[in-house]
């Protein structure tokens, strides 16, 4: 991963600022039986007063040759038993990469073999994407990659949700593009393909973290659990936070999600496509995140936008 992202002017003049844009059911996302918010009763107030106090606790993360998951939960260490460092982070890390893929139309997917495995497919998108990375203690990301996959094709709350993010200004300067009404539907129908293309080639989220740890265990972190918490394994986010910028959040207990780790995925599926192929692969990329947190989370999780 490049070190800096976007020209040397926008980093110097972006204004920081803490934006509290709402709760996960303002976009009509949500999961009643969900993980709860600790947060969830909390005003608008004191969500801006939260919110600010972690604007000014951002930190510069000491690790870009990978991403973390967007899980909240404590890193204890990575599986090779090296200290946890601080990534840019994405759900899943690079399980998200080859689904987002086959949505996005990529150039690297015309290359796949149809007659390889699903692994050695997997593999050569994350060659080409430039790393792999998962954690330990059950990812619901990539265990949940065919139900995200469904909810990205019939549910329609997901792709508005991933329309009225990418209007918010500072989202909208930071990505460079709008969103496109025909590319979205693109990815919709494609979602459903995948979906159907990952149950026939029987995907195993496990299998895949499985692969990662044995492949380069120095990028899998080891996340705390509890074992008494079956319904929810340690999981107790409190706050969704999307980041802006180069820094990222070091604090447990909240979903983060950096928008820089997103950019540059998309990015390199653009491939020749240039604008129009780097947009479908935001909307594909955003999808898998918002279908993730329709999912996982109560609908009363507050969505914070941080730009550092």
């Amino acid at each position: 991963m490049t070190e800096k992202i976007g020209t040397a002017e926008m980093e110097k003049t972006r204004e920081r600022k803490a934006i509290v844009v709402g709760r996960l059911k303002d976009f009509g996302l949500g999961n009643p039986e969900g993980i709860p918010s600790s947060l969830a009763g909390a005003s608008d107030v004191e969500l801006q007063e939260i919110a600010d106090r972690d604007n000014e606790a951002l930190v510069e993360p000491n690790d870009f040759t990978c991403t973390a998951c967007v899980d909240g939960r404590t890193c204890l260490h990575n599986a090779d038993g090296s200290e946890p460092k601080i990534r840019l982070r994405r759900v899943g890390g690079s399980a998200s990469n080859y689904g987002v893929a086959l949505n996005a139309d990529a150039s690297i997917v015309a290359t796949l073999n149809p007659e390889a495995s699903l692994g050695e497919q997997i593999n050569k998108v994350d060659d080409f994407i430039g790393y792999r990375s998962a954690h330990l203690g059950g990812c619901g990301g990539a265990n949940g990659e065919i139900a995200d996959h469904e909810l990205i094709h019939g549910k329609p709350a997901v792709l508005a949700a991933v329309k009225a993010f990418m209007a918010v200004p500072e989202v909208r300067e930071y990505l460079g593009v709008d969103y496109s009404d025909e590319l979205g539907e693109r990815v919709r129908e494609n979602a459903g393909k995948t979906a159907e293309y990952l149950k026939s080639m029987g995907w195993d989220g496990q299998k895949y973290v499985d692969g990662v740890k044995e492949d380069a265990p120095e990028n899998v972190e080891d996340l705390e659990t509890d074992p008494n918490d079956h319904k929810f394994h340690g999981h107790k986010e409190a706050k969704l936070t999307i980041i802006i910028g180069d820094k990222t959040s070091a604090q447990d207990d909240e979903f983060v999600w950096n928008l820089r780790a997103s950019k540059e995925v998309a990015e390199k599926l653009a491939g020749q496509r240039g604008k129009e192929g780097y947009t479908q692969a935001l909307i594909a990329e955003l999808a898998k995140h918002f279908a993730v947190v329709d999912r996982l989370p109560v609908g009363e999780l507050p969505v914070i936008l941080q730009v550092a």
